[in-house]
């Protein structure tokens, strides 16, 4: 740090009185009076006022336990430095995207507008099934030796004027160009510098770096680096809004909008490579970049639009601060609280530029006509694994579908969206299994699906030897779960139920990916239809469960490509197992405390068998399906016990959205380990 900064600062904070930041190790190690800035994978902290926009201190997010933002007036404070800010590198010619000309049926199938003149003239050609015909004549990739402009965006962020200053370009790590700006750059004042490249195929990134003559008020933003393979997102904004931003420091810890949401775009560079799953050990190896600011008022300006002459939106995904409404607008600084936090939002809602869903549309509160038999509650769902980007924002990873879709169609226009949920393997199954693992024969399947209705005019259909309905199809995909089921069968010897594959308009999108016939019809790309709720029955005794297409996709992306089984494990008991026990209850003996009480069922016979060496005690909280918030042990005990006390404070780590009913069951544990089927009893509420 130069002596004139840290002398500033330090007179500074001899009149006004610290505040800052505290963080809390997993080792309980805590450290007080730094500043830190959340980017998911990582923190990154500076330990004083006087290290702010320089080099970091990284934790790893699993050292981490918590931490507190607290920032007094010091942290606002104008130095009267200088600060150069590469804001963004813009590549030239842009590649075309698919935004805004992805068209949809009363199906969902999405197809490329044949109407824009860019995708004219088209041959004779089946829209839905050749997209790459009508997308012959848009600019999809570069070609070897085709030369690149590339042009690096400089500001003065700071309060003093810049002096000259040397930069260079560098192409891998190894420098391609350098030289000098003669010229001053007064406050906000910006300039640009090119240099060209001829395109060589592979992974290649570009770095432009400024040597600032001057102390300034940080260096992390003295350099940009860039993908040349990323996805560029363009940012409109409004020059008011950048001049308010300007006025405070960020959690990036310049005086900057330009910063602050270029952070947030590395941020999800950093969240792909930290995203790893089985089919994606690596991480996402695609990239996104900020390729271009354009300061507008409003929408008449010409610069608000990527959109040229042919119809075709020239960047990979965009974003907008601005409204025709605030073209006059005063703005004010923004408040405290958002610029001194990252801003989760921004991460998840550029994820829906590159074609990412809404994970929580999965989610389900149930419907009156779908209840649980032993509580009267609605059978609901709540997604598996919510702690991801695409459900709940930050500072999760990007999720496992996420992930291979990503690494699937790197090298990909963008404009399509969720067309991964037409990655369904060929056959898919259900096996019903019972509380030993064993399948369960001869059980009743019905399925029936959110966002469909069946069509009383149609006849049922078969397919291997299972019933499906057709469903009513006029584009209205915002029904809830059916009253009727759309697939009715029964298990056989081995518990199995072949889901049909039930016909579809099909389609195929330039990523690859084939609606063909499938278990969930016409599935549509914002997934209402992508939920089925399965209800399995067995002597009377109902059980619910549901079926995501995320479950499909991850099994389609990790291989399972042809034949894919769902387990479906039920309660129930079969042949040769223990008898049951009797007259289960459950009592709350306290604010954290529950016992569960029984009596041992009579012997059917002197069959060792029906003899029980012990019993099992399970908890299942929620009114979830049975494979959302399954049955877990909390007790086993002897033959003579008739009771267990359960401490109600231990539990699955799990997010019980839609309700916490308690139930407790009872099992009879035989002769090698076998189980009688669990006996219920839900806990009555405080």
């Amino acid at each position: 740090m130069s002596p004139w900064r840290s002398l500033l600062v330090i007179a500074f904070a001899l009149t006004v009185p610290a505040a800052a930041d505290t963080l809390l190790l997993a080792d309980g190690t805590q450290i007080e009076g730094c500043y830190v800035r959340d980017e998911g994978w990582r923190l990154l902290v500076w330990n004083s006022l006087q290290e702010v926009g320089g080099p970091a201190v990284e934790y790893p997010r699993h050292e981490i336990d918590s931490f507190t933002v607290s920032r007094g007036e010091e942290w606002d404070a104008h130095p009267s430095l200088p600060d150069l800010s590469v804001t963004f590198i813009e590549m030239s010619p842009m590649l075309a995207g698919l935004h805004g000309i992805v068209n949809y049926d009363e199906t969902g199938a999405p197809t490329i507008n044949a109407d824009i003149p860019a995708t004219r003239p088209k041959q004779a050609t089946d829209p839905l099934l050749e997209p790459e015909v009508l997308a012959r004549n848009l600019k999809l990739s570069y070609a070897p030796g085709e030369e690149i402009v590339l042009t690096a965006h400089v500001r003065n962020m700071g309060f003093a004027t810049a002096s000259p200053f040397e930069y260079e370009w560098l192409i891998d790590d190894a420098v391609v160009a350098a030289g000098r700006h003669h010229g001053r750059l007064a406050e906000m004042e910006q300039a640009s510098f090119e240099v060209t490249w001829n395109w060589q195929e592979g992974e290649h990134y570009v770095t432009f770096r400024v040597h600032p003559a001057d102390p300034e008020i940080a260096s992390i933003n003295d350099t940009a680096t860039d993908a040349m393979h990323a996805w560029p997102f363009v940012f409109f904004v409004q020059p008011a809004l950048v001049d308010a931003w300007h006025q405070n420091r960020t959690a990036y810890g310049t005086f900057s909008f330009e910063d602050f949401y270029r952070w947030h775009v590395d941020i999800m560079n950093g969240l792909f490579a930290a995203s790893r799953y089985p089919g994606a050990p690596d991480g996402i190896r695609a990239r996104v970049r900020l390729g271009r600011i354009a300061y507008v008022r409003d929408s008449d300006d010409p610069l608000y639009t990527e959109r040229r002459e042919d119809g075709v939106l020239y960047n990979q995904g965009q974003w907008d601060w601005c409204r025709d409404a605030d073209a006059d607008r005063v703005w004010d600084p923004p408040t405290h609280e958002w610029r001194n936090q990252t801003e989760w939002s921004l991460p998840h809602e550029l994820g829906h530029q590159l074609g990412l869903v809404d994970w929580y549309n999965l989610d389900c509160e149930g419907v009156e006509w779908h209840t649980w038999p032993d509580s009267g509650k609605r059978v609901s769902h709540f997604q598996r694994h919510p702690m991801q980007m695409m459900h709940w924002h930050g500072p999760h990873l990007w999720g496992e579908v996420d992930a291979y879709y990503l690494n699937d169609t790197w090298n990909m226009p963008r404009g399509h969206f969720g067309d991964h949920y037409f990655a369904i393997p060929g056959e898919c199954f259900l096996r019903v299994v019972d509380v030993n693992g064993e399948p369960v024969a001869d059980a009743q399947v019905e399925v029936f699906q959110r966002g469909a209705e069946v069509d009383p005019a149609a006849a049922p259909q078969q397919d291997h030897g299972v019933t499906y309905y057709r469903v009513v199809e006029d584009g209205n995909f915002d029904r809830p779960v059916s009253r009727d089921p759309v697939i009715v069968g029964t298990t056989d010897a081995e518990g199995l139920l072949r889901l049909p594959n039930r016909p579809v308009r099909e389609v195929i999108t330039l990523n690859g990916y084939h609606r063909r016939p499938n278990p969930f019809g016409n599935i549509n790309v914002v997934g209402n239809r992508g939920l089925l709720l399965v209800r399995v029955t067995k002597s009377d005794r109902p059980c619910y469960y549901w079926l995501e297409a995320f479950q499909f996709n991850a099994a389609w992306f990790r291989g399972e490509r042809d034949r894919f089984t769902i387990p479906l494990p039920t309660p129930y008991a079969g042949e040769g197992c223990p008898v049951p026990p009797k007259s289960v209850a459950a009592e709350r003996t306290g604010d954290a405390e529950a016992r569960v009480t029984w009596a041992a069922g009579a012997p059917r016979s002197l069959n060792v068998l029906d003899r029980a060496i012990g019993f099992r005690i399970y908890r299942r909280i929620s009114d979830d399906g049975l494979n959302d918030r399954p049955w877990f042990e909390v007790a086993t005990v002897g033959p003579e016990a008739r009771e267990a006390v359960v401490d109600l404070t231990q539990y699955p780590d799990d997010t019980y959205w839609y309700g916490r009913t308690e139930r407790f069951a009872v099992s009879a544990i035989g002769e090698c380990g076998r189980q009688s089927e669990l006996v219920e009893v839900v806990l009555a509420e405080p």
